[in-house]
């Protein structure tokens, strides 16, 4: 039973460390768009710079389809956590009752 809380405790750690990545990435990321955003906003007047700007847009599109995917991970992410809480008070009721 020890061992178990133990690994229990040690899946929870990493879980809010990997919370703490997919939180600093997606702000990260979201930074990164609004700056593309600043530079898709300029004109380009030669064909280099509209080129330049298409793959902005491009870039972009890709970051806010990676925000989504974080979302959703965050969401695994918080289905996970609550399993571990409720494996977490199983163990507790179980040690309660013996």
């Amino acid at each position: 039973m020890a061992q178990l809380k133990g690994a229990i405790m040690m899946f929870q750690a990493t879980l809010d460390s990997v919370a703490f990545q997919l939180s600093d990435t997606k702000k990260t990321t979201r930074f990164a768009i609004g700056q593309l955003s600043q530079i898709s906003a300029l004109t380009w007047r030669s064909q280099a710079g509209q080129a330049f700007s298409a793959q902005v847009g491009e870039l972009s599109g890709r970051l806010e389809t990676l925000v989504s995917a974080l979302l959703e991970a965050e969401s695994y992410l918080s289905l996970a956590r609550n399993e571990i809480y409720a494996l977490e008070a199983q163990i507790n009721a179980e040690r309660m009752a013996s």
